[in-house]
């Protein structure tokens, strides 16, 4: 399991350069050297070795896709607050993350310890997740559900 600590002090240092390659791959990653060189104004040598950079420190930690939930069918999204037990936290832990339709998995700070994103194809399957599969991991004490109406913003975070 990969896990990510959060380091509120370190950053790595990204210049202007930097910056302008990773917005243009963050509208569309498929876009190659050659088209971010032509919309910035960069050589494209230097989008070449600046992104060789960026992925071998880990700035840069994978291409991927964004599918239309309404194309794959999971179209149901749930947020839920989850308090664990101390002594299970990290089975439990271990044991949300292998659950295919949570997609995120974050450790929060306040009353509950766990932050889910959960996908469902509809209400029903969504009752069934939560009852049949998180309430039932060993160390997952407490849920607050709360069912999504409407995605207003979703994006990865700003470069």
């Amino acid at each position: 399991m990969k896990k990510y600590k959060i380091d509120v002090g370190d950053s790595l240092e990204l210049d202007e350069v930097d910056r302008t390659i990773l917005t243009n791959l963050r509208e569309d990653s498929r876009m190659s050297l050659q088209e971010i060189s032509r919309r910035s104004g960069i050589a494209d040598a230097t989008v070449q070795f600046r992104l060789k950079r960026m992925k071998s420190q880990g700035v840069i930690e994978r291409f991927t896709i964004s599918a239309s939930p309404a194309a794959t069918g999971y179209t149901v999204t749930a947020i839920m607050l989850v308090q664990t037990d101390s002594e299970s936290h990290d089975r439990a832990v271990r044991a949300l993350v292998l659950i295919p339709e949570i997609t995120e998995v974050y450790g929060i700070l306040g009353e509950y310890d766990l932050f889910l994103k959960v996908w469902s194809r509809g209400l029903e399957e969504l009752k069934t997740i939560i009852n049949d599969r998180i309430r039932s991991v060993e160390g997952v004490k407490n849920l607050l559900e709360i069912v999504v109406m409407d995605r207003v913003k979703e994006e990865s975070p700003p470069v």
